[in-house]
């Protein structure tokens, strides 16, 4: 085998296959795809690195590629994640004290929203679907490599979910910030709210077509995607 087919080869066994059908609500937890903890090497084959020091109130960009994600009657093609441990939609943030439902002042999903920092963020967008993995420290600053906040939160295309209903899905991993926000939101109040996610456990959110009605789905993860 010529050494260009080898490369193409490995390549494509990198990449896991874009869903094949409808996806679906399961019982149980699943890890983060790359790890509970510091991933090494950074970023991971396929993926693209948002962040790789340790900043404190800052927000990044990242775009869902093909995906489009809806929340309160908004469609949107990518999102911006805060080192305070939310991701929020249209604007980036850097509030980092009193959040709230109504802070940042910005349709969003709060994880473990509270004073934090992140060290290493990077995504990855498949057919789909759109994955974002965020290593931070439950602290205004940390080393990276050395997280103990981990998540990788999922959006999936409505066209592979029931009746288009929005799907997000939130794996965890280390997580040491246990009192903070957490739940989907509007601008203003929360569709739910379940306080902070917690370290090992998985989460799915399901809004209705227009992203105005949401519920959450605890100790749950998602069957359907590649992983």
């Amino acid at each position: 085998m010529a050494v260009r087919d080898i490369i193409m080869a490995a390549a494509a066994a990198a990449e896991p296959p874009p869903p094949s059908g409808p996806v679906s609500i399961v019982s149980g937890t699943r890890a983060p795809t790359l790890g509970s903890g510091a991933q090494s090497p950074f970023p991971a084959s396929g993926w693209t690195a948002l962040q790789s020091t340790s900043v404190d109130d800052a927000s990044r960009f990242w775009a869902f590629g093909a995906l489009t994600f809806t929340i309160n009657n908004t469609a949107y093609t990518g999102a911006y994640v805060g080192s305070n441990q939310y991701v929020t939609f249209g604007a980036g943030s850097s509030s980092y004290s009193s959040l709230s439902a109504s802070n940042p002042p910005y349709n969003k999903i709060h994880v473990c929203g509270a004073d934090n920092s992140m060290q290493r963020v990077s995504y990855i967008n498949y057919t789909g679907f759109s994955r974002l993995r965020m290593e931070g420290r439950a602290a205004t600053s940390g080393t990276v490599g050395v997280p103990n906040i981990v998540w990788e939160m999922t959006f999936v295309d409505p066209s592979l979910t029931p009746a288009g209903t929005q799907y997000v899905e939130i794996l965890v991993g280390l997580q040491s910030r246990t009192s903070g926000q957490g739940g989907v939101a509007s601008n203003s109040s929360y569709y739910v709210s379940i306080g902070p996610v917690l370290a090992n456990r998985s989460y799915v959110f399901v809004g209705n077509e227009t992203g105005t009605s949401w519920t959450s789905n605890i100790d749950s993860y998602l069957d359907g995607v590649p992983y």
